[in-house]
């Protein structure tokens, strides 16, 4: 029975090696799938400041630009109107040469 006895503790052994194994490779499929997440969830992080920061550049681009195309045409309309307001008769006779140009261009298009 000592035979008998010997392969059945080594049988048990095996079957609870195998146990072992199958835990200790569940924990660490876990732990991967735990580093995963966390290394994933840091780049989604580091995407996301990247592309605020990226959007709040182009923001105050926007902005910039939209500031100073706004003084040039506030600009641009006060000398067109100090113009007009100290050479009327010269600011009627451009508007009535630029409306025949444009008249003319259009015609000749057709």
């Amino acid at each position: 029975m000592d035979s008998q006895g010997s392969h059945r503790s080594d049988y048990e052994a095996v079957v609870q090696d195998v146990k072992d194994l199958k835990n200790d490779s569940a924990t660490l499929a876990g732990n991967i799938a735990d580093d995963a997440k966390g290394r994933v969830s840091r780049m989604k992080d580091k995407a996301s400041d990247t592309v605020n920061g990226t959007l709040g550049r182009i923001e105050g681009t926007v902005s910039d630009i939209w500031n100073a195309i706004s003084k040039t045409s506030t600009q641009s309309y006060e000398a067109v109107e100090r113009n007009v307001e100290q050479r009327p008769v010269t600011a009627v006779l451009a508007a009535f040469v630029a409306g025949a140009a444009i008249g003319w261009v259009l015609d000749r298009r057709r």
